[in-house]
C-alpha cells in the first residue's frame, strides 16, 4: 500500500528482482500494485518499476478496493512525462485519459472527481505555466514524444479550433462553417466573403460582435443574407431565450472586474496582465511569470497595447454564455469560459511563439553557417 515508504518498496522490489535474476528467471515478469492509503501511490509505483518492476496490474482509473489504487493512466502518462517512449510503441496512449473518464462513469456512475490528476475536469488548469514549461521545446524528452506521436494537447482533450476575427480569411470563416454544421449546398466561397465583408463592417463601426460559438456564427451568417438551416435555428433560439440570464452573470463578472480596474486608480475598463491573473486566472493557471502563461495572455491582449480591457474578456464571456447555455451561476461561466475559450485560445498563442522562436533559431543558424 502507500503506507510504505517508496525507497522501502524500491528496496524489496530490486532484492526479487535479483533473485530471479540469480535463478535464472531474467524474463520473469514482476508487477506492482499499490493502493490508496496515504497519498503517496503513484510514488511508490514509478520508484518500484524503476527498481526492476516489469509492469502494473491495474484498472485505467483508480477506482477500486477501500479508497482506490495506484492507476494504469496515472502511471502511463507519469512514464510518458518522463520521457518514456516505449509504452507509446505498445499501446495507444492517446487515448487513456478518455478511457479512464469513460469507466470511472461506468463504474460508479458520476464523472472522475474534478480535481483528479490527470483525467478529472480540472485536470488541463495546469496546462500553462507547470505541464508546457515542464516539457519545453529544448526539452530532449520532449522531442522524443513529439518524434513518436504523442500530442499532449490531444491527451488532455484541448482540441484546436479556428477562430474568426477581423483577420480571418473568407476560407477560415467557409472551413469554420463546414466543422460546425456541416455540409451544406449555401455554404460556399460566396457566402463567406460576404460574411467577412460583415465581420469588418461591424468591426469599423464600433459593434464588437461574436462569430465563435455556434450560435455567434449562425447570426453573422443571417447577417450575410444565408438562409437559416434548421440547426442554425435551434442555437439562435437557445442563446435569445437564455440571453438574460448570461447577462446577469456576466454584470457579476463586471462587479468583479471593476475591483480589480480601480487598483490603479482610475477606472477605464482596462486592467493590467497582473491583476487580470490575480482576479480571474489564478484558479486555472499554475504560474503567472513563465513564459508559457505570458505568452497565453497575449492572446487576449486583442489590441497590443500590454492589457486585458472589459471588451476583450467580455468576447469570450459572450461566447461561452452562448455556447455552454445551462450555466447554473457565475463560477460555472468563468469555468466554461477559460477551460473551453481562453485556454485553447492560449493554446493557439503559444503554439506561435514556439514557431516563431524555432523559425528564429534556424535563420540564426543559416547565418551562422553563412558567416563561417
Amino acid at each position: 500500500s502507500s503506507g510504505i515508504n517508496a525507497e522501502y518498496g524500491g528496496g524489496w522490489t530490486k532484492a526479487i528482482r535479483n533473485e530471479m535474476i540469480r535463478c535464472g528467471w531474467e524474463k520473469g515478469e514482476l508487477l506492482v500494485h499499490v493502493h490508496e492509503q496515504w497519498g503517496l501511490m503513484h510514488g511508490n509505483v514509478l520508484e518500484m518499476l524503476a527498481m526492476g518492476g516489469t509492469g502494473i496490474w491495474a484498472g485505467v482509473c483508480r477506482e477500486g478496493a477501500a479508497i482506490g489504487h495506484a492507476d494504469t493512466c496515472t502511471t502511463i502518462i507519469n512514464l510518458i512525462r518522463m520521457g518514456n517512449t516505449k509504452v507509446l510503441q505498445n499501446m495507444n496512449c492517446q487515448y487513456l485519459r478518455e478511457a479512464a473518464i469513460n469507466v470511472t462513469k461506468i463504474v460508479t456512475t458520476k464523472n472522475p472527481d474534478d480535481k483528479q490528476p490527470i483525467y478529472g475536469e480540472r485536470a488541463t488548469d495546469m496546462v500553462f505555466g507547470f505541464v508546457f514549461n515542464q516539457l519545453g521545446d529544448e526539452d530532449k524528452a520532449c522531442e522524443d514524444l513529439g518524434e513518436a506521436g504523442f500530442d499532449l494537447t490531444e491527451f488532455l482533450g484541448i482540441k484546436p479550433e479556428l477562430r474568426i476575427s477581423t483577420i480571418a480569411s473568407a476560407e477560415m470563416v467557409l472551413a469554420k462553417l463546414k466543422s460546425v454544421f456541416g455540409e451544406d449546398p449555401q455554404f460556399t466561397p460566396a457566402i463567406a466573403q460576404k460574411m467577412k465583408d460583415v465581420i469588418i463592417s461591424n468591426n469599423a463601426s464600433g459593434r464588437k460582435e461574436e462569430y465563435n460559438s455556434s450560435s455567434g456564427l449562425a447570426m453573422l451568417f443571417d447577417q450575410a443574407g444565408g438562409k437559416v438551416t434548421s440547426a442554425m435555428a435551434e442555437t439562435i433560439a437557445s442563446a435569445n431565450k437564455n440571453e438574460p440570464y448570461i447577462e446577469r452573470l456576466i454584470a457579476e463578472v463586471k462587479e468583479k472586474w471593476i475591483s480589480f480596474d480601480a487598483k490603479d486608480g482610475e477606472l477605464d475598463e482596462n486592467i493590467t496582465f497582473e491583476h487580470f491573473y490575480n482576479g480571474f486566472m489564478a484558479p486555472y493557471f499554475g504560474c503567472y511569470r513563465c513564459e508559457d502563461s505570458q505568452a497565453g495572455l497575449r492572446a487576449l491582449d486583442m489590441d497590443l497595447d500590454g492589457m486585458i480591457s472589459w471588451t476583450e474578456f467580455k468576447y469570450f464571456l459572450i461566447w461561452a454564455g452562448r455556447q455552454y447555455p445551462d450555466v447554473k451561476n457565475m463560477q460555472e461561466l468563468l469555468d466554461n469560459t477559460f477551460r473551453h475559450g481562453l485556454i485553447p485560445a492560449m493554446m493557439d498563442e503559444l503554439q506561435l511563439t514556439k514557431r516563431r522562436r524555432s523559425w528564429r533559431g534556424r535563420a540564426v543558424r543559416r547565418i551562422t553557417r553563412f558567416k563561417n
